[in-house]
């Protein structure tokens, strides 16, 4: 009876009040489930295609860098009668040309890999027709050295039947095969969304150089006998189970995940001082209800239950709607999120998201926690207020004192700097965001006070403008303090939030732009593929790199290749490059020592590396310490001789001269080559030419600098596109706030408006009287949200980004872009007043006056 008449009749009968809270609330859960879903389908994608390419296999012995010697089965042939089993395996990434388009090669041992992976044949092509696989014969087929199997639908997708040539390109040799084979949509051919090949693995070794060498050997062996194995391994190789791989990526990405999720966290956290708001404001409508109640031997905890309950009704409400909302938005941010991830990370490949029970479960408990942390504060305060208070007449809203509130936010701010200084935890920056909420915390505690001023500084302004209208707007504000203070916070904290990730991100873009110019001094770059990213898919072999540099119009050429390795159990990159040709005619932005040429002739003498700023971060290492990296046949010791800024990589990056890394990996392909041209040479006349000579022979692409730097920043852009969205739906949050405020100030103040009514004030005049309070609220939460972006943003610049992936930002201030933003914001703000007003103009008079 008392949730009745205290929540749900209320609830009901205030429809817009009731919408706007909800779809505040329903807006920030649908944040956090987008982004779930979307995280999870792009790591089901990868863990799905891992699983299917290794199959039953319960452990894999693979090597820390480079390939395994397939001498190494010989040392488990007693496996056989031990009951365990093992398979040579070739896992590769690589090219389909001239179609440029990503595929994968599994090669394994036809014959005996049906203990660990189901092939279901569709057709096989035989000597002398096509036939379905149902007899023994057409599998011989199989094992010539040009055969490869499609999956059917891959196959169906490309224009490719059976019979049929492609010509696939993996480490850096191109060959061309023949669709003998083609399979069902299962097991190993659903991997990596079809786009697979899969041969023998006497095939593969012949037709792409990998003679006795495979990537790693897949077992399927009892848990008694894995301690037997490890001790049969050579250096340099680990045995380990599979899911080892898909716990790297996902520790990979998390810094990438946690930084999404705390951006999602701005709107909640916004939608939580919507439901704050609401259930105050709710109190304070019904406060002779609850007076009355209260008089008749209604307990507080009683009424401290049926506010709670309203606090939770909404959330329950909201997180209903916020999972429909998400789960429609997460296909639009799927492509956002599976575009950034394949470009920084790894490859993955999601084509749907799943409403799971885990983020069903997450949505519902994210939006009813909240809401009821939210309304735990106000329902406490009807439980404890007096009856004679409650019913007595006029608005309980004002807070007479400030003084405690400058004095915690004061310690909130303190309290931020101390957090700030808390080292990351796991690579997360806890400190950091720790430091992002105290701050938060501490402008939201200011907001009181910051109402009351700009309250004060404007009224003589709005009075000389707009008269009496003019004064009463601006008296309206410290009259209802605790509800227009709220609305302030929420604003502040969505327009903060803005500027601080607008300077980051402008920051970030105009460092990494400096560094671009910077490093990309060469004329032009010979790629494998069109792209920048996934560099292991496509290689060249090192005869490329001679027969350009006798090109007459080229000057000298720096040969680069790159690759995964495991430094420990985290994966990071090893890079090459020509140190003699870089001192010469190369640009790297150094952290130390300054002189790069130095530090490049130090290296050659020495053997040893560069690193990047985010490895030296990550792993503690200084100029003059050594890093023990894992080469082929074991480990080998390089000392640092030169730190340098890399903003393409936030795992870390190890480069070495070529002469040392060809002997330390016995890998001689190449990944680009950088192309110097001789002065006077025309730079459009040279590509064109490369291009001509180069693109037949090795599907070479020919690219300037100004398409790379282009690129870059293209990449860059995109990447970063996914924060504007969340921010926006953070500031659309908080402008719901200002017209959910602005709408319960109506329904308090009808006998006062009515009066105003009644004593001459025009309905135009009583829409711009709540214009100017509802711009008067957007302008000081602009002006506080500006100070506390600039606030957040030295954290998230010096301390998050900076713990998180090991990047030194240079800050800079994108001018037009946040006044572009602080415009929207403040417009936004003053059109929220003018639904609210339009709710006044249709106050009835006669009943407004009779009830006073």
């Amino acid at each position: 009876m008392i949730a009745r008449a205290l929540v749900l009749r209320p609830l009901i009968h205030e429809k817009l009040r009731t919408a706007l809270t909800v779809l505040g609330i329903g807006v920030g859960v649908s944040v956090v489930v987008a982004i779930q879903l979307a995280n999870q389908s792009v790591l089901r994608a990868f863990r799905e295609s891992v699983d299917a390419v290794t199959g039953r296999a319960n452990y894999q012995i693979a090597a820390d860098a480079g390939l395994l010697d397939e001498s190494l089965i010989l040392r488990l042939q007693w496996l056989w009668d031990r009951g365990g089993r093992f398979a040579p395996v070739i896992d590769v990434e690589g090219i389909m040309q001239p179609s440029q388009l990503p595929i994968r090669l599994l090669a394994v041992d036809l014959l005996s890999d049906l203990h660990f992976r189901e092939y279901r044949y569709a057709t096989i092509l035989t000597a002398s027709h096509t036939a379905d696989a149902g007899g023994a014969t057409p599998y011989l087929e199989l094992f010539r050295t040009d055969s490869v199997v499609l999956p059917a639908p891959f196959a169906r997708e490309n224009g490719i039947t059976i019979g049929d040539p492609i010509v696939l390109s993996f480490g850096g040799k191109t060959s061309r095969m023949v669709v003998r084979g083609l399979l069902e949509a299962r097991g190993p051919a659903t991997a990596f969304n079809g786009s697979i090949a899969i041969c023998d693995i006497a095939a593969a070794q012949t037709s792409f150089g990998w003679r006795g060498q495979l990537t790693r050997i897949d077992l399927l062996v009892p848990e008694n006998l894995v301690g037997t194995v490890a001790k049969q391994l050579p250096p340099g190789t680990r045995i380990e189970r599979p899911s080892r791989r898909n716990e790297r990526v996902e520790r990979m990405l998390r810094a990438f995940r946690v930084n999404l999720f705390a951006l999602a966290g701005v709107a909640l956290l916004v939608g939580m001082f919507l439901v704050y708001n609401t259930v105050l404001i709710s109190i304070l409508r019904r406060r002779h209800d609850v007076g009355v109640l209260k008089t008749l031997g209604v307990s507080p905890r009683q009424v401290f239950a049926a506010f709670l309950g309203e606090g939770l009704l909404f959330g329950l409400i909201g997180s209903i709607l916020g999972i429909a909302l998400g789960n429609a938005m997460a296909e639009g941010m799927l492509g956002l999120v599976g575009r950034t991830v394949n470009e920084l990370y790894v490859t993955s490949q999601p084509e749907s998201v799943q409403l799971t029970p885990r983020v069903l479960v997450t949505g519902m408990a994210v939006g009813m926690i909240l809401a009821l942390i939210s309304a735990v504060h106000p329902a406490i305060e009807a439980a404890q207020v007096r009856p004679n208070t409650m019913i007595r007449p006029g608005l309980q809203q004002r807070i007479r004192s400030t003084t405690v509130l400058i004095t915690a936010a004061i310690l909130c701010f303190a309290a931020s700097a101390l957090a700030a200084r808390i080292p990351p935890l796991r690579e997360i920056a806890v400190g950091g965001y720790l430091s992002v909420v105290l701050v938060v915390g501490g402008f939201s505690l200011l907001a009181p006070s910051i109402v009351r001023r700009t309250s004060a500084i404007f009224k003589p302004l709005l009075t000389r403008l707009f008269g009496i209208v003019g004064r009463l707007a601006a008296a309206s504000l410290p009259a209802s303090l605790r509800r227009t203070s709220v609305a302030s916070a929420a604003l502040s904290l969505a327009t903060g939030m803005m500027v601080a990730v607008a300077l980051m991100v402008g920051s970030f873009r105009e460092t990494v732009r400096i560094w671009v110019d910077q490093t990309v001094k060469s004329d032009l770059w010979l790629r494998p593929a069109k792209g920048l990213s996934n560099a292991d898919a496509a290689l060249f072999p090192p005869s490329i790199a001679d027969e350009v540099e006798r090109m007459p119009f080229v000057k000298s050429v720096d040969r680069v290749r790159g690759r995964n390795i495991l430094y420990g159990d985290t994966l990071i990159e090893v890079g090459s490059g020509e140190f003699t040709v870089t001192a010469v005619e190369g640009t790297i932005p150094m952290v130390k020592p300054r002189s790069m040429r130095e530090a490049l002739l130090e290296a050659i003498r020495l053997d040893g590396v560069f690193i990047s700023e985010s490895f030296a971060l990550k792993f503690h290492k200084d100029i003059g310490d050594t890093v023990r990296i894992p080469i082929v046949g074991g480990t080998r010791q390089f000392t640092i001789t030169g730190i340098y800024r890399d903003y393409s990589n936030d795992r870390g990056v190890v480069v070495m001269n070529r002469p040392t890394y060809v002997r330390s990996f016995k890998d001689d392909a190449l990944n680009t080559v950088i192309v110097f041209l001789k002065p006077g040479a025309d730079r459009e006349q040279a590509r064109l030419e490369l291009q001509r000579i180069f693109g037949p022979k090795y599907h070479a692409f020919a690219i300037s600098n100004v398409f790379i730097r282009k690129q870059v920043m293209t990449i860059f852009d995109q990447t970063f596109m996914i924060t504007y969205a969340l921010l926006g739906i953070a500031i659309i949050v908080a402008v719901l706030g200002i017209v959910n405020t602005l709408a319960a100030l109506i329904l308090e103040r009808t006998r006062e408006l009515a009066l105003l009514r009644v004593s001459g004030m025009s309905r135009r005049q009583l829409t711009t009287m709540l214009v100017l309070e509802s711009s008067l609220i957007g302008m000081a939460s602009t002006v506080v949200g500006i100070v506390m972006g600039y606030v957040l943003s030295l954290i998230l610049i010096y301390v998050i980004n900076r713990q998180s992936f090991g990047w030194t930002i240079e800050f800079h201030t994108p001018v037009t872009l946040i006044a572009t933003s602080l415009a929207i914001t403040f417009a936004a703000s003053v059109v929220a007043g003018l639904v609210p007003a339009r709710l006044a103009s249709r106050i009835d008079l006669v009943t407004a006056i009779k009830s006073e």
